[in-house]
């Protein structure tokens, strides 16, 4: 179901700060903490054995400080698992979603980027915001917006995936 990129899921929210193998970054409705992914790039290519960096901004008082993932985080949430398919071409899944493939590699210009396809849209991924719901102990996402560019046409996209639980 394809939204339309000029809808905000969320107001107020803050922009980590640029980096340029900057993949994407997740945020969601329960705070403005947010879990951003680079990519470790050596030598115009990926770093096979630990291609990506990933770690969590805390914004509690407007800090923006970096902190690691918990192991809590890292095991069940936002960490990333990854296989090498070929040279700089990895194909990834978070350790919330097995059924979410996301792939990681340099386009043309040599710049990393994490690519995966919702509603039959192929698309490069920018940010990512999850609307949770309250479940008792186990928080669930209600769904996921997914912001970005189409893969083939490089057009500004938005698309929503709800969640079955």
């Amino acid at each position: 179901m394809c939204i339309g990129y000029g809808m905000q899921a969320q107001d107020n929210y803050p922009t980590p700060t640029y980096n340029k193998n900057r993949l994407f970054y997740i945020q969601h409705s329960k705070n403005h903490n947010t879990y951003v992914y680079d990519a470790k790039i050596t030598n115009n290519h990926i770093d096979k054995n630990d291609p990506i960096d990933v770690y969590r901004i805390v914004y509690e008082g407007n800090t923006g400080t970096r902190k690691s993932l918990t192991a809590i985080q890292r095991r069940l949430a936002y960490g990333i698992i990854s296989d090498c398919v070929n040279n700089n071409l990895y194909e990834m899944h978070l350790a919330a979603s097995k059924d979410l493939e996301l792939y990681l590699c340099l386009n043309n210009e040599k710049q990393p980027k994490v690519y995966t396809t919702i509603n039959h849209r192929k698309m490069f991924i920018d940010k990512l915001f999850i609307e949770l719901k309250s479940g008792g102990l186990h928080i669930k996402a209600d769904y996921i917006l997914f912001y970005g560019t189409d893969y083939n046409t490089g057009e500004q996209v938005t698309e929503k995936l709800i969640l079955d639980n």
